[in-house]
């Protein structure tokens, strides 16, 4: 597939996987280096949620060593640097560059949710075919994707400027800022980030056999924890 003409991309907002910069709030249940394995296998699982027919792209902040490490680990992906600024600030950068190239329909995905069902991916794309804006709610008041079709932007970058970011408000303000932007909204079903110790129960009860994050927590998990089945 040529990445550069896709219609239709993947926009995975991660990070460079280093021990003490990735999922730092796993500690002590983790150490720094089981906690970036754990990561990394998230990433791993996130690359491969593009539905057929959709590129892939990784966007991750500009990290020492970054470029040269993650398009050696996935050379089918297209691997952009993150804009500074706010997490609005860096959506807003990457979903221009993508409908500046020439995309109609784009999805940005985190990368925290190692569980999340391939088909919520699928519905996400979907969704745009009728409507300029799907958002996925995740169980902490923020959401973990949002897809736009190319017929809102720019508009749709207001969703981004002011936004609440970290707090249990953001999809609330988010569908209230769609509905003064007139951008009609599609809602995924709900998910849940892993970003606690106490998240880490939920997941082990999720993970799907042969998964990345799979292999990786039975080689990680305390031997109090709950591991892949």
């Amino acid at each position: 597939m040529n990445r550069e003409r896709s219609r239709r991309r993947l926009l995975v907002f991660g990070r460079l996987p280093e021990p003490g910069y990735v999922k730092t709030r796993l500690h002590p249940e983790l150490t720094g280096e089981g906690s970036a394995a754990l990561y990394e296998a998230f990433l791993d699982d996130a690359m491969k949620l593009a539905p057929d027919g959709v590129a892939v792209e990784l966007w991750v902040p500009d990290r020492p060593g970054a470029l040269e490490r993650l398009n050696s680990r996935y050379p089918a992906a297209r691997i952009r640097l993150q804009s500074g600024g706010s997490l609005g600030d860096r959506l807003e950068m990457a979903f221009a560059c993508v409908f500046n190239e020439g995309a109609d329909r784009a999805v940005a995905l985190g990368s925290d949710h190692p569980t999340l069902p391939a088909d919520f991916v699928v519905r996400a794309f979907e969704a745009l075919a009728d409507s300029p804006l799907a958002l996925g709610p995740s169980l902490d008041g923020g959401y973990y994707a949002v897809g736009l079709h190319e017929s809102a932007w720019p508009r749709a970058g207001g969703l981004f400027a002011g936004a609440p970011w970290s707090t249990s408000g953001l999809f609330a303000w988010t569908r209230a800022r769609a509905a003064s932007l007139r951008l009609d909204c599609v809602q995924l079903p709900p998910w849940y980030d892993v970003d606690r110790p106490a998240d880490l129960a939920r997941m082990a009860d999720d993970l799907t056999e042969g998964s990345a994050t799979a292999g990786a927590w039975a080689r990680l998990a305390p031997p109090s924890a709950g591991r892949a089945r």
